[in-house]
């Protein structure tokens, strides 16, 4: 590598590692140019000094370039994320981390672990049996609406009086006052 190489090399991974969250590059062209670099100081530990970052995230970064290729180039695609790329290392067969990394795509993050997870720890059980079953659970929303409302000093005291008694917050003791009211205004009715 040449110093304007060097220094081209340096520029490109500093971009990418120190600056915005945003990633100029994918993963696997950041990858290859920390392994270059790192062959050009003949360390990974100089690389890492140079840039001002720890040894451990360029030694992280450099294994996933020990991942299949048709890992790495749903990497490159952008299909993987580097956290999800981290994980599937840590499956030992190349064919398993290939057919979890096919099964990942589309996933989210959280999904993406628990199927790597999974994938680890029952290396000969169906992938995508597992994916059906992560992708038909969809978490529960609940919309929650927030109401301010003004109390006297006296009422609040009496509230958070009743909440130490009772081992609640005030919210929740209101929140039942009020769960009450309404329960008790349908049986009554209009």
């Amino acid at each position: 590598m040449t110093r304007i190489n060097e220094e081209q090399v340096l520029a490109s991974l500093y971009t990418n590692l120190k600056g915005a969250k945003k990633k100029k590059d994918d993963w696997i062209e950041i990858a290859t140019n920390l392994k270059k670099l790192s062959d050009y100081y003949d360390s990974p530990l100089t690389a890492a000094e140079k840039l001002g970052v720890s040894n451990e995230l360029v030694k992280s970064i450099l294994r996933i370039l020990s991942l299949p290729s048709e890992v790495k180039e749903l990497i490159r695609r952008g299909d993987i994320l580097y956290d999800a790329a981290q994980r599937l290392q840590r499956i030992e067969e190349h064919t398993k981390q290939v057919e979890v990394a096919k099964a990942i795509v589309g996933l989210t993050s959280h999904q993406a672990r628990d199927l790597i997870q999974y994938a680890k720890k029952y290396p000969s059980a169906s992938v995508s049996s597992y994916r059906k079953r992560l992708s038909n659970s969809k978490a529960k929303t609940e919309r929650i609406n927030l109401i301010v409302l003004p109390l006297r000093e006296g009422t609040y005291s009496s509230l958070t009086s009743i909440c130490k008694k009772e081992g609640i917050s005030v919210e929740k003791l209101v929140s039942n006052i009020i769960s009450q009211w309404l329960s008790n205004k349908r049986k009554v009715g209009p």
